[in-house]
């Protein structure tokens, strides 16, 4: 589960960590969305081109590169499953052009995650005008994603120290080895979300409908050009999408 790492908020100094909440979400889903107008791989991979010095500049490339070489297992099982059952003419084509928008998708909000602190992210969703109780709750959820990958971890090491064999085995076999994992992280995340029910109610929320906040965010130059940037990206892609024809670039398989 290593792969979720690129959801896990790294604190750095890098100008990428400075850019206001907002305006890196906006980037983020106009990069995702335009990998959802394309099945191009010429595209994609000019996408990801793009991507990837995001990161270095985030300081983020290492643990993206660790959570993509997690992800290979997944990627590899597309393009198979993909080219033996695909009806497209060029199946292997469309298998890696699927591959290669699931790794885009996630290193555009991997850029948000590793970079956004949830505090801020709570921050940034309220001066949106989204309701306290709302943002709270995607800044909680935020916050879990990582807890949960980590309490999965030592539940793994838990049940090797026991015998359990997770890695090895047939696929069948290997499905079944799951099961002493999900249940009892069910039952930690039960509890774990039974606690903070209780610590919340101990601590009065939503006693109080108006609320003060020690900081508030403000947009600053830099947040303006990533904006601009952004939205003239959105605009030249439908642009292309609709009236530029692209072409296309086969993988001779």
């Amino acid at each position: 589960m290593s792969f979720l790492e690129v959801f896990q908020y790294t604190r750095q100094d890098s100008p990428i960590h400075r850019l206001d909440p907002r305006a890196k979400m906006l980037l983020s889903l106009v990069l995702a969305v335009v990998s959802l107008l394309f099945m191009e791989i010429l595209v994609l991979a000019l996408l990801l081109g793009l991507l990837i010095p995001v990161l270095a500049a985030s300081r983020s490339l290492r643990r993206w590169s660790r959570s993509m070489k997690s992800l290979s297992v997944l990627l590899i099982f597309i393009i198979v499953f993909n080219t033996l059952l695909s009806t497209a003419t060029y199946p292997f084509n469309y298998s890696v052009s699927l591959s290669l928008r699931l790794i885009v998708l996630m290193t555009s909000f991997s850029i948000f995650f590793l970079t956004v602190h949830p505090d801020e992210l709570s921050q940034a969703l309220i001066q949106m005008r989204v309701r306290f109780e709302f943002a709270f709750a995607m800044s909680m959820a935020m916050r879990y994603v990582p807890t949960l990958a980590q309490e999965a971890y030592a539940i793994m090491d838990a049940q090797k120290t026991r015998g359990v064999e997770l890695d090895k085995g047939s696929l069948l076999t290997r499905i079944r080895n799951i099961i002493p994992i999900i249940v009892p992280l069910i039952i930690v995340s039960i509890r774990r979300a039974l606690s903070i029910a209780e610590s919340m109610e101990s601590r009065g929320f939503g006693s109080c409908e108006k609320r003060t906040y020690m900081e508030r965010l403000s947009f600053k130059r830099r947040d303006w050009a990533v904006v601009v940037f952004s939205l003239t990206v959105l605009v030249l892609a439908l642009y292309i999408r609709l009236y530029v024809p692209i072409p296309v670039w086969y993988i001779p398989f």
